[in-house]
């Protein structure tokens, strides 16, 4: 099965046959096709999408880019020098750049003025959806799909009314948790082919990617300096801040005192808390809480009508919760948690935490949740990295050395992680803390 993007017109008679006799149901299988459009046609045939068929609704095909939610909002105003450059490099050219959610809604196109004209032709505007589920194979929709970058030429489209045009798009991430968050394409007619249009969509997509991240970090130093104001007005038994993606930022030592107290590891505290990311849930349903954090200790921090963080209130008196329904039991969670501990440099797999709590494979996952806000994975990982902030404190030991130690085979996985969680480089919370 060749992997060569089609280029010939003998080419593109012979894809377009394969996929009627597909669609048709003459051959089960499709033939001499890319490996990568050969999986994308089956999930579409396989999920009843009719080459023929108006585009399907999707959730959230009808929502212009105003009315979508925070995330998308985000990736729209990251894009915005992207876009300028497109509107500069690809006007004259016949092609077109567009970029799209994650749910394959389109937020914005600009480029070639024909393009455009024959992109709006088709159905690509903004507010449509071109997920794979709606429209079939497709740059944007499979790359989406897939969270990495694809090329879709001609006949590959499964729907025969973007058969003239060449599409080669990438997924875009998020610098926090590295969740596809949309993608972003440059498309034109099947003439306008080209190659090289892999690594201009790839540098446009981490163009994207590091304006996202640097308003990530701006936006949690704005949260520092706009809570220490809040915080320097009120006495409490313990104070802690969160960013907007539920990370901690920083504690005080009564607030680290009081969890002590009641039997909540570090390492938990310090994990992610999903339940006060407002960028996943900006209404903060509070289904996901912890059980050793409460509901009326929370108090948002706000600036310019926007919420930039939460900080948690303990109050003087605390009790200890009870063991929160459908959680772990408090002692078969100091069993779990005292094994990551001691296996901190090797490898854990959830079975080997469900067998140390006594409960299935899926239980304990939603149990372990349940009990600590965050997923037995992100928790090692969190347990990892504070194990290598202690190393990289107070050993001598390599950045590659830490990484090992601490249970990550790759440096470069490590310092990536280690950047996830800390927005420094290994080697630069050494130093740091060095001074």
């Amino acid at each position: 099965m060749t992997n060569v993007i089609p280029a010939a017109v003998g080419e593109h008679a012979r894809i377009r046959a394969a996929l009627a006799r597909f669609q048709r149901g003459d051959d089960a299988v499709p033939r001499g096709v890319r490996a990568v459009i050969d999986e994308s046609w089956r999930r579409c045939f396989s999920s009843g999408l009719h080459p023929h068929m108006v585009p399907r609704a999707v959730p959230g095909s009808a929502r212009v880019p105003g009315a979508l939610p925070g995330r998308s909002r985000e990736l729209h105003a990251a894009s915005d020098a992207v876009m300028a450059q497109a509107r500069a490099a690809l006007g004259g050219c016949g092609t077109m750049m567009a970029l799209v959610n994650a749910a394959g809604v389109v937020l914005c196109v600009d480029g070639d003025d024909t393009a455009l004209t024959d992109a709006a032709g088709m159905g690509m505007t903004p507010g449509s959806n071109w997920s794979e589920a709606a429209r079939g194979t497709n740059g944007l929709g499979t790359a989406l799909y897939l969270g990495g970058h694809v090329q879709v030429h001609g006949p590959e489209h499964y729907h025969p009314g973007a058969s003239a045009w060449t599409c080669t798009a990438a997924a875009v991430r998020d610098p926090v948790d590295e969740a596809v968050v949309g993608a972003l394409s440059v498309s034109g007619p099947v003439e306008a082919f080209n190659p090289h249009l892999t690594p201009l969509v790839l540098a446009s997509a981490a163009g994207v990617l590091a304006v996202l991240a640097q308003r990530e970090e701006l936006g949690r130093k704005r949260l520092l300096e706009h809570a220490l104001t809040m915080v320097s007005r009120r006495t409490t038994t313990g104070l802690m801040l969160f960013d907007r993606r539920g990370r901690l930022l920083t504690s005080d030592a009564r607030a680290r005192a009081a969890l002590a107290a009641l039997g909540v590891p570090g390492t938990a505290v310090a994990a992610r808390l999903q339940a006060l990311d407002v960028c996943t849930d900006p209404d903060l349903t509070l289904t996901q809480l912890p059980f050793w954090l409460r509901a009326e200790w929370l108090e948002a921090v706000m600036s310019d009508d926007e919420r930039i963080g939460t900080i948690v209130k303990i109050p003087a008196t605390i009790h200890a919760p009870p063991t929160r329904s459908g959680g772990l039991p408090r002692y078969k969670l100091r069993r779990v948690i005292a094994f990551i501990d001691a296996r901190i440099g090797e490898t854990i797999s959830l079975e080997d935490l469900a067998a140390v709590a006594g409960v299935s494979r899926c239980h304990f996952h939603r149990q372990f949740k349940k009990s600590l806000g965050s997923t037995p994975h992100d928790y090692i990982l969190q347990a990892r990295i504070e194990r290598a902030k202690e190393l990289l404190i107070e050993s001598d030991l390599t950045v590659g050395e830490v990484s090992g130690a601490v249970g990550f085979v790759d440096q470069s996985h490590f310092s990536h992680i280690f950047r996830r969680f800390t927005a420094m480089t290994p080697r630069s919370f050494r130093n740091f803390m060095a001074r």
